[in-house]
């Protein structure tokens, strides 16, 4: 099975940042459950490199392209192809101001594109990605997003990826949240403990199935 790990932290190399560290633990138990085919995109690191939603995205479609016009379209090609070519997608992120953090967005924004992974049809979207793929999601949050009255209605970042795999026709999710992190009235190092088991009981379920 083929595994895209994509981390989404902005202080993409500090291991104390509890995304950092679940994505760490995450491939080691992939890896202990005999699934190694496992490829890293770490957004935030300066060696990697996603094209920006500007002018010359929306002018791929011209017959003479500039130099960084030409660039990004390679680019672009590349991280459709790796998202494509993924079977399971394991995405680890901090929300940032109630949403998915702005490298993500940039990401996405190469990733759903018409005739490639949707279609457009009289009124609706159709999906064209493998239904078939297994999305994970594992969220960091200092907030409580599933049940606090005031952030509740501020949980966009899961709406959000939601709503795009449902474009592009995958349905189902596993979406891990370790939230509560920064309330005082919670144990951070209880939260994160629990999230670590959390997480080796999901790879280990998922692991059983994808053999």
């Amino acid at each position: 099975m083929k595994i895209l790990q994509i981390l989404c932290h902005p202080d993409y190399n500090n291991k104390k940042r509890i995304s950092n560290l679940l994505a760490k633990l995450g491939e080691e138990e992939l890896r202990k459950n005999d699934l190694t085919n496992i490829e890293t995109l770490n957004l935030y690191s300066p060696e990697c490199y996603i094209p920006t939603m500007d002018k010359n995205m929306f002018n791929y479609n011209k017959e003479n392209l500039t130099e960084t016009e030409r660039k990004d379209k390679v680019r672009q090609e590349e991280l459709l192809k790796q998202w494509k070519n993924a079977e399971a997608i394991f995405i680890y992120m901090p929300l940032h101001n109630f949403n998915v953090v702005s490298k993500f967005k940039d990401y996405i924004d190469n990733i759903v594109i018409v005739n490639e992974t949707f279609k457009c049809e009289i009124e609706t979207m159709i999906g064209l990605d493998n239904p078939n793929k297994k999305v994970t999601f594992i969220i960091t949050s200092g907030g409580e997003f599933d049940n606090h009255i005031q952030y509740v209605n501020l949980d966009f970042a899961v709406q959000f990826m939601r709503g795009i795999l449902s474009i592009l026709g995958i349905n189902n999710m596993k979406l891990i949240r370790v939230q509560g992190l920064d309330l005082v009235r919670n144990n951070k190092a209880e939260i994160v403990e629990q999230s670590k088991t959390e997480l080796k009981e999901w790879v280990k379920e998922f692991s059983a199935k994808n053999k």
